[in-house]
């Protein structure tokens, strides 16, 4: 028997045809994207957590954190984030589009 691949976007299209899920995740939205940001962000400068956290002066287990989603890190702290890899921080206010 071989295993069946299947999509991410036929998999999240499915899920979110639930309007509860979908309002669920468009809550979370916000939260996972400031965590794949920081997540890209410490890849490209190719540390570990506990490294890039060493680096920040905070601990692993706060920057995992950041990272799944579970703790929203305040502005100044991104920008500490974005600074230590020779980054900045771009914010711009955009719609609200509803269908």
């Amino acid at each position: 028997m071989s295993a069946k691949t299947i999509k991410w976007d036929d998999v999240r299209s499915q899920v979110l045809a639930n309007p509860e899920v979908k309002a669920e995740y468009e809550a979370l939205e916000f939260e996972f994207n400031i965590a794949s940001q920081v997540i890209a962000l410490r890849a490209a400068t190719g540390l570990t957590q506990r490294e890039f956290a060493q680096r920040l002066g905070m601990k692993q287990s706060q920057l995992a954190r950041i990272e799944s989603g579970k703790q929203v890190p305040k502005l100044q702290t991104l920008a500490k984030l974005a600074a230590s890899a020779g980054y900045g921080i771009e914010l711009k206010f955009i719609p609200l589009v509803k269908p």
